[in-house]
């Protein structure tokens, strides 16, 4: 097949990374390649769609399409094939103006033996009825609706910012404008009006090769890239509409005036809520000025020196725990002000706050801190330069969709997106006017306001609806009509799993040797006093040094919370917190927080200075001064984070099985926001009656870890320290200069009696429910039994294994998962947004024990769990700072250098069925029967929870924070 009809234009990325754009002669197919070193090859093929209602199409059309395709008429099997060559299943997002499908694979063999079908899939699904029942929606022999997009929105639709962000959006455009609309679909719509017809009238106007883009990125043969495309394109000429409107082609109207709006929404704390002022910016195609904007509220928000942290978060008398702005990118660009945890005396006073005082006070030049706002724009060059470093495939990505997006074939603007460096440096010359002027220019247009109010009343009366709305259901349904619900579902779940893809198929597309990745290079050293040279000599610290070609130093201060008492556990994350945002000592001289925020925001921006990063490691650990005014302000913080995590089901549920499985008394219990709240609140009363005690606390606490030994891991290249006899550390003591070890996984218990491990929550913030139960396993990285436990979950929980199949190929919820966790010596099963957690979770119960007890595992489903376990350990090191903070971790696992991987991998090709059930199979039974169970769920359904767990203890959720002990 000739590739000559592509075209071909070279980009630098930040003149790191070279990226071609290939354009088709013959139609608008563009093809993008990163060359990317690593052992990653990763993909992104995109569609610009548009939605004019609240149906969900584009959500649900991103679901359909992975079912199977006219020419694989076979559900799931694109995922079956991508397991089967080195990768994890496939993946997609829906965003408002696009959606994505994502492939990743470790080396380019499997990625090119997938990419065709996947393609195939995309542009020629089979969109059935019966895939649209279990996928989409459905109505079961209860009454009661389900579909795995329809349990994924049910999460969403109460939750306070989804309501905010829902009206917002009704505000700011015209009725049926497809930035206005519900992407993922509202409920009552993928009820009434969602049809498998308007999916495929949706697919046939928007997924063709005139709308699509081919990202890849990583270290491949572009020749055969383009080969498979020019085959792909033959194929779908005839598909392409012939008469194809550019999406978003029109033009937004201004907001009219300033609109204020305030909606109850459902909530456990009537305390919280949340504000959103939004403002129409510049447009998509003026980089440069969205560029600005980002620097700008950077220079806004930004540490404790940043006007909104000091007007709104660290008061006295805090209006939010957080106050952020964001940019995005649309037409016309959408500015956004989000205020978190607002107390509800406060919620109608934000705006007007905000305006009066640190919008008037930033209108003139003097206003801004030029030195400051030079550092924030160096800092934002350096993390640009290190995702080109550790994220480049991401980084590529994103630039390249918005381009597809907005770009108008505009090579200049693909190349101002990609050379982000080049706009920086320019910024760095601005006066002060030019921040005032873009400031003004943004923020005095017209703007919507939406507040969020918290209402304990909605909670139960939403409830009540619903509870309503499916009795209605089931009535006029009758008991004919049920039956019949039932029977269709039946009917489609056996439709869509009864074709099953061919064997000849499954042996041509798998990855047949273990390829020899390309990883990223790391030699790790213990620097002793034959190791020390130059600027290394000066460590009296136990001190491991990670040598690889980085343009950056990274460094790694851990300490060991072994010897800390169980209230000094508590202290923790304040402390943890307070030490970035706090008065310190530097040079000798104490600095008020906002100084040293200045100081070290300019320090570090040049991360070649490794002195700086030494100094800064110690003025943080060691000469942070405790300030009882600061104090308050970060503990207030971090009770507020704690009641907005209160709203979501995951998170609860997520500290409640920690809670259930750890000591009480451990680091890992504790280290929690949820958990905290009572403590943090009563932290903040002692800063005003006994401020010396709250200080003397953190002070002991800061003593013990400090005497515990301060380790130091340095991931660089060392070769460029050049300066001798650098005075660092000289104030820490030489005797502790030792390596410790952390006893991993000695803080999970399995002790107490099972209705004190058995518990649910009711969560009004939360439609959908969770589920997570963990049992002790005792084995962690280095046991025999680790890979024939991995191998396990890995075969249950696979894209399209057993359990994808049984629960959420029924649409009983979103996901379920089985995991191990070697460090902790543990396996949790989780099942996430269901739908019907008491079927969901019997379903994975029948499945787990039928396949351990039938003593048998399909060999195709194994191979696949063996490639995709692979991928999932090998994709921890995609970029070299992930590769140098698990070869930090391995210090603790005891599983040294790279080589421990090679082998577990090799171990892992190698492993039999017989080894993986007689050994793994003993361990993971014991899930269901010695366990800790945590459920969050909406509290109208815990009686059913609880009817059915015959054992379960019903908890508030303000039973997960430990009272405070002084």
């Amino acid at each position: 097949m000739s590739i000559k009809n592509w075209t071909r234009t070279i980009f630098k990325f930040n003149d790191l990374v070279e990226v071609s754009l290939y354009r088709s002669s013959r139609t608008r197919l563009q093809v993008a390649v990163g060359n990317v070193p690593g052992p990653m090859v990763k993909g992104v093929i995109s569609f610009v769609t548009e939605a004019d209602n609240n149906d969900g199409l584009p959500h649900t059309l991103e679901h359909l399409v992975f079912m199977g395709s006219k020419k694989y008429p076979y559900k799931g099997v694109l995922d079956i094939i991508a397991n089967r060559c080195l990768a994890s299943g496939t993946n997609a997002w829906t965003d408002q103006d696009h959606t994505a499908y994502t492939l990743s694979t470790v080396g380019s063999e499997g990625f090119f033996k997938v990419l065709p079908i996947y393609l195939n899939h995309l542009l020629d699904p089979s969109l059935t009825n019966e895939q649209f029942l279990t996928e989409v929606h459905h109505i079961n022999g209860q009454g009661e609706d389900g579909g795995v997009v329809y349990s994924e929105m049910q999460d969403h639709e109460s939750e306070m910012e989804t309501i905010v962000h829902v009206k917002a959006q009704r505000l700011l455009y015209p009725e049926n404008n497809p930035y206005g609309v519900n992407t993922g679909g509202e409920l009552k719509y993928l009820r009434e009006t969602c049809s498998i017809d308007k999916c495929r009238d949706y697919h046939k106007k928007f997924y063709h090769l005139q709308n699509m883009l081919v990202s890849v990125a990583g270290t491949f043969e572009h020749e055969r890239l383009l080969e498979i495309m020019s085959q792909i394109e033959e194929s779908y000429l005839e598909k392409i509409p012939s008469a194809f409107a550019q999406p978003f082609s029109f033009t937004l109207p201004p907001i009219a005036q300033n609109q204020e709006v305030y909606i109850p929404c459902p909530a456990d704390d009537p305390t919280r809520g949340i504000v959103e002022i939004h403002w129409f910016g510049p447009n998509s195609d003026e980089h440069e000025v969205v560029t600005a904007l980002h620097i700008l509220f950077d220079y806004m928000e930004n540490t404790a020196v940043s006007p909104l942290q000091k007007d709104f978060v660290l008061i006295s008398d805090p209006f939010a725990s957080n106050a952020t702005f964001s940019v995005n990118e649309q037409k016309s660009c959408v500015i956004t002000l989000s205020f978190q945890n607002v107390p509800s005396n406060k919620i109608r006073e934000v705006a007007k706050k905000f305006f009066d005082k640190t919008y008037n006070d930033h209108l003139v030049d003097d206003a801004f801190d030029l030195p400051r706002m030079n550092d924030i724009i160096e800092q934002h060059i350096l993390s640009t330069l290190a995702k080109a470093e550790n994220k480049p495939h991401d980084a590529i990505f994103g630039h390249l969709i918005g381009h597809q997006l907005y770009g108008e074939n505009r090579d200049d603007l693909l190349l101002k997106r990609l050379d982000e460096i080049a706009t920086l440096r320019r910024l760095k010359k601005e006066d002060a006017s030019f921040w005032v002027n873009l400031w003004k220019k943004h923020l005095s247009q017209p703007y919507v306001l939406v507040g969020g109010l918290p209402d304990e009343k909605l909670v139960d009366e939403i409830a009540d609806k619903e509870t309503q709305r499916i009795d209605e259901q089931k009535k006029k349904l009758g008991s004919d009509g049920l039956k019949q619900k039932e029977k269709d579902l039946n009917d489609a779940t056996k439709k869509n799993t009864e074709s099953k893809p061919p064997q000849v198929l499954l042996d041509e597309l798998i990855v047949q040797q273990l390829e020899k990745f390309a990883r990223f290079k790391i030699d790790s050293l213990e620097v002793s006093k034959e190791t020390q040279k130059g600027d290394l000599e000066k460590f009296p610290l136990a001190t491991m040094l990670h040598l690889t070609e980085s343009k950056f130093f990274q460094m790694y201060l851990l300490l060991d919370t072994l010897k800390l008492s169980d209230e000094q556990k508590k202290w923790l994350m304040l402390f943890t917190e307070l030490m970035f945002d706090s008065p310190a000592y530097v040079d000798g001289q104490l600095w008020s927080a906002e100084d040293v925020a200045k100081m070290f925001t300019k320090d570090l921006v040049d991360s070649a200075r490794f002195s700086n990063l030494a100094k800064w490691g110690e003025i943080f650990t060691k000469g942070i001064h405790y300030d009882a005014k600061r104090i308050k302000m970060i503990a207030q913080r971090l009770a507020s984070l704690a009641r907005e995590s209160k709203r979501d089901g995951v998170e609860v549920a997520s500290s409640l099985i920690a809670s259930l499985c750890y000591e009480k008394g451990s680091t890992t219990s504790l280290y929690d926001t949820i958990v905290l709240e009572k403590f943090h609140e009563r932290v903040v009363e002692l800063c005003d009656s006994n401020p010396d005690l709250v200080a003397s606390k953190l002070s002991e606490l800061r003593s013990v870890l400090l005497d515990g030994g301060v380790n130091i891991h340095l991931v660089g290249d060392t070769s460029t320290l050049k300066t001798p006899n650098l005075p660092i550390w000289e104030s820490f003591k030489k005797d502790n200069a030792s390596f410790f070890k952390v006893p991993m996984g000695e803080s999970v218990i399995c002790g107490k009696q099972p209705e004190e491990r058995n518990v649910v929550i009711g969560v009004g913030g939360s439609e959908s429910s969770f589920i997570y139960q963990t049992a002790v396993t005792g084995v962690d990285w280095l046991s025999p039994e680790l890979v024939p436990i991995m191998l396990l979950t890995q075969y249950l929980s696979q894209t399209e294994g057993p359990l994808w199949r049984a629960v959420r190929g029924d649409g009983l919820a979103y996901g379920a998962n089985i995991y191990t966790k070697p460090d902790r010596k543990t396996v949790t099963l989780s099942l996430y947004r269901c739908a019907d957690p008491v079927k969901a979770y019997e379903r994975t119960k029948e499945v787990v024990e039928g396949a351990i007890a039938a003593g048998k595992l399909d060999k195709n489903e194994f191979e696949a769990a063996k490639r995709s376990l692979i991928f999932e350990l090998i994709q921890k090191e995609d970029g070299i700072s992930n590769s140098a903070r698990e070869r930090i971790l391995g210090q603790f696992r005891g599983t040294g250098d790279a080589k421990f991987i090679n082998d577990l991998c090799a171990k892992i090709w190698d492993a039999s069925v017989k080894d993986v059930l007689d050994i793994g199979g003993p361990i993971i039974s014991k899930l269901f029967k010695d366990y800790s169970r945590a459920v969050t769920i909406h509290p109208s359904k815990v009686k059913n929870i609880r009817k059915h767990f015959g054992n379960i203890v019903e908890r508030p959720i303000s039973s997960l924070s430990v009272k405070p002990d002084f």
